[in-house]
């Protein structure tokens, strides 16, 4: 699993590598981690995205690109149906909204406390 996780998320592609069939497989990974294989699989893909997102500066679809998904369209699609959140957004918040684009952080308004150009 921890070697190809990046390479496919189908169940099938695992059982045929470990010499089962998908459902003995999918019953294996419920019994020893309460879910079946489809969901452990997909939150190991998880875990990864969101540790790329937050450790990384990659652009999400570098790291769609990396975690085997055909294009940042269906990495954008899968990781909002399993956080919530897209994945620019999860990188923001993880990092405390401080970050713009380009990694700066952003500049006070001019008038405002901290922006005045005045001593």
């Amino acid at each position: 699993m921890e070697r190809d996780f990046a390479r496919s998320r189908r169940v099938a592609d695992y059982a045929r590598a470990l010499g089962y069939a998908p459902r003995t497989l999918s019953r294996a990974t419920e019994d020893r981690a309460g879910v079946g294989a489809k969901e452990f699989i997909d939150r190991r893909v998880e875990l990864e995205a969101k540790r790329l997102l937050a450790h990384g500066d990659r652009s999400a679809a570098r790291i769609a690109g990396r975690l085997g998904f055909a294009d940042a369209t269906n990495f954008s699609k899968f990781f909002q149906r399993r956080t919530g959140s897209t994945p620019i957004a999860f990188r923001v918040a993880v990092r405390g909204g401080a970050q713009r684009v380009g990694g700066s952080p952003p500049r006070p308004a001019q008038g405002l406390p901290g922006g005045s150009s005045r001593p």
